[in-house]
């Protein structure tokens, strides 16, 4: 779960003002694909740290690798 530290900088890094947000507060699409973006980016390194930290244990039951492999697979979803 993302904090509300975090959600407030990925917030600025897209163009909003967080602390300026009034009934009247208007963005833009490019605004909202832009935190979307950010955010999603965010969730899939999330994954992709569970799967490296869960290595050890798969290495012990599984082949060798899978988990730094899931990794790989879910930080290059970013890359479509």
């Amino acid at each position: 779960m993302m904090t509300r530290e975090e959600i407030i900088r990925m917030a600025r890094e897209a163009g909003f003002d967080p602390h300026d947000m009034s009934d009247d507060f208007t963005c833009n699409l490019e605004d909202i694909e832009r935190f979307a973006a950010l955010v999603a980016d965010h969730e899939r390194e999330a994954c992709a740290k569970v799967c490296e930290e869960r290595q050890e244990v798969f290495q012990k039951y599984y082949t060798k690798g899978l988990a730094a492999m899931c990794a790989e697979a879910i930080r290059a979803r970013g890359e479509q």
